[in-house]
């Protein structure tokens, strides 16, 4: 199955999701590899938010999803730096979508701590997903989408606080999860800025306390 026109076909947002993935621009400016991390990881959500809508998205599509990204970027990462000189991890790990990210190696390794189980395969952490509802992370009000969030904030003049939540059915602390986990943080900020606020800090990574990933070491030059 070739993934990219298989889901233009049947989604062609998941399809955009997939390409911008692919695309995204990579940092390994920081010599350490968490902030790294912080910088390139991305929670494949709307691959879970379409699976509550399309049937067809099962194990095996969410491991090719994977899979092409990683795919993709294991031939992009020989135009940085660190390709030359140290070689890079790949990685895929358990959150509440599954996460996407890339590290150059240094002599600390894997830079996650908490009770990691490494597997494998990627099948093996998108195997985690399975029976379960993107929606029901956010079972105060359904299915959110970040249309929602970005139209709230919008009405509201750019604010992220009481009033916005509420039109969301959220409390203040849960609608700042939301920004997170959909990667608004830039778009929320650049309507802030737009009705004169300032920008809102949002935390660039946190790790579950125990969770299954999967890791692939790509030496130098490879």
């Amino acid at each position: 199955m070739e993934i990219a026109p298989f889901t233009k076909a049947r989604c062609p947002d998941l399809a955009r999701f997939l390409d911008d993935c692919c695309e995204t621009p990579l940092s390994f400016e920081s010599e350490f590899p968490i902030m790294q991390s912080a910088a390139n990881h991305i929670h494949l959500w709307a691959l879970e938010y379409w699976a509550d809508h399309h049937d067809w998205i099962d194990q095996a599509y969410r491991t090719k999803f994977a899979e092409s990204i990683l795919a993709r970027w294991r031939s992009r990462l020989k135009g940085y730096q660190p390709y030359q000189t140290h070689g890079f991890r790949l990685y895929l790990y358990e959150d509440m979508a599954p996460t996407v990210s890339v590290v150059a190696e240094t002599e600390r390794g894997c830079p996650y701590g908490g009770a990691l189980t490494f597997v494998p395969r990627v099948a093996d952490v998108m195997a985690r997903y399975d029976h379960q509802s993107w929606a029901q992370n956010f079972s105060q009000t359904g299915s959110i989408n970040p249309e929602h969030v970005l139209a709230a904030i919008r009405r509201h003049n750019g604010s992220i606080g009481k009033p916005t939540a509420q039109t969301l059915g959220l409390q203040v602390g849960a609608l700042r999860k939301v920004i997170e986990w959909y990667d608004l943080t830039e778009e929320v900020n650049r309507l802030r800025k737009h009705f004169g606020r300032r920008p809102a800090q949002f935390r660039s990574e946190e790790m579950p306390p125990a969770f299954h990933i999967w890791e692939e070491k790509l030496p130098a030059g490879y």
